[in-house]
């Protein structure tokens, strides 16, 4: 279900978009504008270069040239969907949310939404109740509870920062009792996976490791045995709003210092990832039970370009570091693999937090892994084995699309393979060339295209009159309009069919219109360029005659058609002349 456009721009308006950005940046006032420095993490700033205009509800950093409305900036730098954006704004604002589609679907929408809610209460509840449980209860397994975690090397700030706790055992009054208290009925610990099959408490007599989504909402625990009991490790089972192959354990904690530093390592373990925090290594994630997956690259891909990859050298091992990477190929991310061993808990208690970055600072591609780890099982082997592997590394190779990493792919390989590149080179189709060529270098047309959309932007009042009626002149039989393929490049056509189609309408309206939303970034580049234009009516007649005459001239050179050159001619001239004209009136 899509959510209304009618509840987004309620959202919209009711964001405050100075509280917003505030969530990520010091903002001071300049007037009738706030200032601070850049809090996309990737632009380093000691001069604030991020500006905020309340009134048009916009913001836009001089430095990076990113731009756009509170929306954006939560989709940016919580790497959140456009809709998960809207709905983590929505709960700040204390907005109610409506959906699109036929009544019962939207009924339906509620539905879930209202379920959704009392799952998370039930979750926060049991998480408030375990760890008062853990640091309070006298009882002989909390007491075991707290001396295991001392024994880690845990200390108390962490289990409270991470508010580990611990679940009754079997025959004490449990969650379930409190929940009632607190109205939360039985379906809604069932919906939560707080319910064994049998219906009693699923975690009883374990410690508990909250994970959290990556808005900070409970959504489930992982659950660690004090005794004999097995599973060692217990997980909440699949929900609606758990799903363990999506999630890192640990990630609300880190996600400050991945946007930091650029980095994050992934472990295994949950209390590896508290045994680094806990040492200054406030980086690290964990997955849930499961190797790093693509989903685990991608949602990381928004927070880091580097990530550094622990893990257990079996065969799911292997295989695991083969598939992420590929995908981090695709993603354009620096993927590392850093062996230990022991588990990083375990072996920050004999070694410092300096050892361990060192050892970090030593880590190696995990192409390069992959390579090395083939070739060495091809020492030895047969030709027939060899000549799989190599088969093998050629598949992986190909997977990758991107020039530069699909060039340090082929080096890597043939370096550990002792094999020629050609051997591990396969014709590339001419779609995957397509896909990764670079735009096209700025020509006279774009250079126009881009100040007339800026004009335009900057004062959508003025450009009403040539958006419906076109511009005339003394040369002209009728005023010329404009024609969406007259402009350079796909970004500047969208661009100016939503500029038509709200003409005369304020900036706000334009930024309301579901499909800016991936142009956000040029539109808000675009509307502070044309303020240092000085935008006039005469200054948009310019621009918009100069692109209508290079799109002329661009037509002129690409016809075959002799006599359709000999009449494109004739509109360039006359247009021209226009624009001497307007130049004069100016």
């Amino acid at each position: 279900m899509r959510i209304s456009q009618r509840s987004i721009e309620v959202v919209r308006e009711t964001a405050n978009i100075v509280e917003v950005a505030s969530e990520f940046t010091a903002l001071r006032r300049q007037g009738a504008r706030f200032a601070g420095l850049c809090p996309y993490p990737d632009h380093s700033e000691k001069t604030p270069s991020f500006g905020v205009t309340p009134d048009r509800g916009f913001y836009y950093c001089f430095g990076c040239q990113r731009g756009g409305d509170a929306i954006k900036l939560v989709m940016d730098l919580k790497s959140l969907s456009f809709s998960e954006a809207v709905s983590y704004i929505a709960e700040r604002s204390g907005v109610e949310l409506e959906f699109e589609g036929s009544p019962a679907d939207a009924q339906a929408a509620r539905e879930r939404n209202k379920r959704r809610r009392m799952v998370h209460k039930a979750l926060a509840a049991a998480t408030a109740y375990y760890h008062k449980y853990l640091l309070r209860s006298g009882s002989t397994e909390a007491r075991q509870a707290r001396k295991y975690l001392e024994n880690r090397g845990l200390n108390d700030s962490t289990i409270e920062e991470f508010r580990l706790g611990f679940a009754p055992p079997r025959g004490s009054s449990g969650f379930v009792g409190a929940a009632r208290k607190l109205g939360i009925e039985r379906q809604a610990l069932d919906a939560a996976g707080l319910l064994s099959p049998r219906g009693g408490e699923r975690f009883l007599g374990r410690i508990t490791f909250p994970i959290s989504d990556r808005r900070g909402r409970i959504v489930g625990f992982g659950a660690r045995a004090m005794g004999d009991d097995h599973p060692k490790y217990l997980n909440s089972p699949e929900t609606e709003i758990f799903t363990k192959r999506d999630l890192l354990y640990g990630f609300p904690q880190a996600a400050e210092a991945i946007r930091k530093q650029q980095s994050v390592l992934v472990v295994e373990g949950y209390t590896d990832v508290l045994m680094l925090y806990q040492a200054g290594i406030k980086n690290a994630v964990a997955t849930l039970g499961t190797a790093t997956t693509p989903a685990h690259l991608r949602s990381l891909s928004g927070y880091a370009d580097k990530i550094h990859v622990l893990f257990d050298p079996d065969d799911a091992g292997e295989k695991a570091i083969e598939r992420a990477s590929a995908a981090a190929a695709e993603l354009k991310l620096d993927l590392r693999v850093l062996r230990l061993p022991e588990d990083p808990a375990d072996w920050l208690l004999e070694n410092s937090a300096e050892d361990f970055s060192k050892l970090l600072a030593n880590s190696i591609p995990a192409l390069e892994y992959v390579f090395r780890r083939k070739t060495e099982r091809a020492r030895g082997a047969e030709a027939a084995e060899r000549s799989r592997i190599v088969s093998e590394i050629k598949d992986l190779i190909t997977e990758i699309e991107d020039p530069v990493f699909h060039g340090d792919a082929v080096r890597l390989a043939s370096e550990a393979l002792g094999v020629n590149p050609e051997t591990l080179q396969q014709r590339r189709s001419p779609a995957a060339s397509r896909s990764t060529r670079g735009p096209a270098p700025a020509d006279p047309l774009q250079r126009a295209g881009h100040e007339l959309l800026a004009l335009l932007l900057s004062r959508p009042d003025l450009g009403e009159e040539p958006m419906k009626n076109g511009v005339g002149g003394p040369s002209l039989s009728e005023p010329f309009m404009l024609a969406d393929e007259d402009f350079a490049n796909e970004d500047q056509t969208r661009i100016f069919s939503l500029l038509k189609e709200h003409a005369g309408q304020d900036l706000d309206s334009l930024i309301a219109d579901e499909r800016a939303r991936p142009m956000m970034d040029q539109i808000g580049a675009l509307s502070s360029a044309g303020e240092k234009l000085y935008p006039s009516e005469a200054a948009i007649r310019e621009a918009w005659l100069r692109v209508g005459i290079l799109s002329h001239e661009r037509a002129k050179r690409q016809t075959p058609d002799y006599d359709e050159k000999d009449r494109i001619q004739v509109e360039t001239l006359r247009l021209k002349d226009a624009l001497r004209a307007v130049a004069t009136e100016s």
